[in-house]
């Protein structure tokens, strides 16, 4: 999927997805581990007004009255100014279906899931303080053959890791790629102003609310945006069709993100492995 925010949302999930196993426990012994890739995918840019000048917003009114570039305009808004939200996402990254389950908020916190196709799921918790994360066998065995780590190696890293929490200082390098991924501003900052092609479709509900579908061009063929018109005119869904097709959920806007740490008497704490930070495990 390639849409403006699908694109950031892949993107940000995989530096997690991947970053965060190569980091923690990729190299061998006495080796430092290296830093996460950033995951890069390009991101189509946000039309303007002709002339260049911004696209009109207006507000007062019901939404329905409005053309479809001030609607998208005021969502994208109203969206962006969310101080936290969750995204439930189905996307592509580097030809791969992925899917995202994250609430996240504009201090960096998150909670949810990330899975990728041959990588497996990471389940992930950020706070303030520290990173948990959690990989289930098909995610450390996906790590470590980006990492072309021996199979004697790979197997006993699954032993040790699979399904097992662990956590580290959001201080640590190791913990860059989660850090990086955990911006509700890098998420939704791609919203900008609504395209003057932009034109108004049916109402609709999403997730049991009202919404009124919005579609404009993009790069892969066409976005349908729903914006809500009761309250707050958020973004409830994008969507795109055409030579890809994908989708996005947002909810649970200015919800408090759960940081609280697992129940778990087991958690590897990363940050008494290995030596200094930055070592591999």
């Amino acid at each position: 999927m390639r849409s403006r925010t699908k694109t950031s949302a892949a993107a940000l999930a995989a530096t997690a997805l991947i970053g965060a196993g190569l980091t923690a426990c990729g190299g061998a012994p006495g080796r430092a581990a290296s830093v996460g890739r950033e995951a890069r995918a390009a991101q189509a840019p946000s039309p303007s007004a002709p002339g260049g000048a911004p696209a009109p917003a207006r507000s007062g009114g019901p939404i329905s009255e409005r053309s479809g570039q001030e609607i998208l305009t005021e969502a994208y808004e109203a969206t962006r100014k969310a101080e936290s939200a969750h995204v439930n996402a189905k996307a592509d990254y580097q030809g791969k279906p992925m899917q995202i389950d994250l609430s996240l908020d504009k201090q960096g916190h998150c909670n949810g899931a990330v899975r990728l196709e041959g990588m497996g799921r990471l389940d992930i918790i950020k706070s303030s303080e520290l990173v948990h994360f959690r990989g289930d066998a098909a995610y450390w065995r996906g790590a470590a053959r980006e990492r072309h780590t021996p199979q004697k190696q790979t197997d006993q890293m699954v032993a040790a890791l699979a399904d097992r929490w662990v956590k580290v200082p959001v201080s640590d390098p190791r913990a860059a790629s989660i850090t990086r991924s955990c911006d509700l501003d890098k998420l939704t900052g791609d919203f900008g102003k609504g395209s003057p092609l932009a034109r108004k479709g049916q109402t609709t509900t999403v997730d049991g609310k009202p919404a009124l579908a919005v579609t404009s061009p993009s790069r892969q063929g066409t976005q349908t945006d729903y914006v809500a018109t009761e309250g707050k005119p958020y973004v409830l869904k994008s969507a795109v069709s055409g030579d890809t097709t994908g989708e996005a959920l947002f909810s649970a806007f200015d919800v408090p993100v759960d940081t609280a740490s697992p129940q778990d008497s087991d958690v590897l704490d990363l940050s008494k492995i290995g030596g200094p930070a930055g070592e591999a495990v």
